[in-house]
């Protein structure tokens, strides 16, 4: 994208500890995607971007720009998703790992500790490959 002439910046996903116990995936939105959006908008001095989702990533980005519709905001011109999932009524070969029994035990667990250790995310992208 840089050899094309496009400025390129990153945002990486934080693996969740202790600490961001009470972060909901709205605060993903808004201190994440939302101002870095604003942040990329001000050091471009563009009024858009154009957006990459990769993963969870690209889960977030949808989210993102379903708000972004519904409050008539602009500020994505177009978006591209790699490996993402974004309709989980066909959740293809992941699906394996989130069955309803699965997600109960990721909620109760999450219930108890506040968060997902990366490290169950980990093990099941290691089984599927």
């Amino acid at each position: 994208a840089v050899d094309q002439g496009l400025t390129v910046f990153i945002i990486s996903w934080v693996n969740p500890d202790q600490s961001y116990a009470e972060t909901t995936f709205s605060d993903y939105m808004t201190e994440g995607a939302f101002a870095a959006i604003e942040a990329i908008k001000e050091a471009t001095q563009q009024s858009t971007v154009n957006a990459l989702g990769f993963c969870v990533g690209g889960t977030l980005l949808a989210t993102t720009l379903a708000y972004s519709a519904a409050k008539k905001q602009n500020s994505i011109h177009s978006a591209t998703f790699l490996t993402t999932l974004i309709d989980f009524t066909d959740p293809g070969e992941i699906g394996v790992f989130i069955d309803e029994l699965q997600i109960e035990a990721i909620e109760k667990r999450m219930k108890t500790e506040g968060y997902l250790d990366g490290r169950l995310i980990m093990n099941a992208f290691n089984m599927l490959r």
